[in-house]
């Protein structure tokens, strides 16, 4: 009976020690948009995202300018015209500025909704690699690096030019479906 009691004993140290050497201990820090933003995908991601952007903001430039020609000629033209052609050239004015404002937040929402497009499934990858990457390391907390409240941290936990690197070996052995 002692033997078993000893033996049991014995088996509940070693399991708590097993379990004690197995809970996480580490703690890691990313740059989390910067492991998005500069693997291979992301860097496709940002140039597709900047190339479209630019051309919203031609699109917006071309409408704003329509609006400060209208201004101007109300500017130069205005005490010499008649009331009716003033009012007429003001209601122009007020009609391709609200053009404008419509065209400039349909920009803004088509740029959001791409963004989160493009750089989601990204995104989603990348927690994934690090999710596994903590696992490997035995991490109990990865922190994204940019947070205010953190003041120091050693360059040693900085874990992302590691999952950038692992990121590009997933896009390697599994591409993102062309879309």
């Amino acid at each position: 009976m002692k033997q078993i009691a000893f033996i049991a004993a014995i088996a509940l140290l070693l399991a708590g020690t097993c379990f004690a050497q197995a809970a996480p201990t580490g703690v890691a820090l990313i740059n989390f948009q910067r492991a998005v933003s500069q693997n291979d995908e992301g860097i496709k991601a940002a140039s597709i995202y900047t190339e479209e952007g630019n051309k919203l903001a031609a699109d917006l430039l071309k409408s704003q300018t329509k609006v400060s020609e209208l201004q101007e000629k109300l500017s130069k033209s205005g005490p010499t015209m008649s009331d009716t052609d003033k009012t007429a050239l003001m209601r122009d004015i007020d009609k391709e500025k609200r053009i404008y404002d419509i065209n400039q937040q349909t920009a803004q929402n088509t740029l959001d909704d791409r963004q989160n497009e493009l750089f989601r499934p990204i995104a989603d990858r990348v927690h994934k690699i690090v999710e596994t990457y903590a696992k490997e390391l035995n991490l109990v907390v990865v922190l994204n690096e940019p947070d205010e409240s953190l003041i120091w941290a050693n360059e040693v936990v900085d874990i992302t030019t590691e999952i950038i690197r692992r990121v590009n070996a997933d896009i390697a052995r599994n591409p993102a479906k062309p879309k």
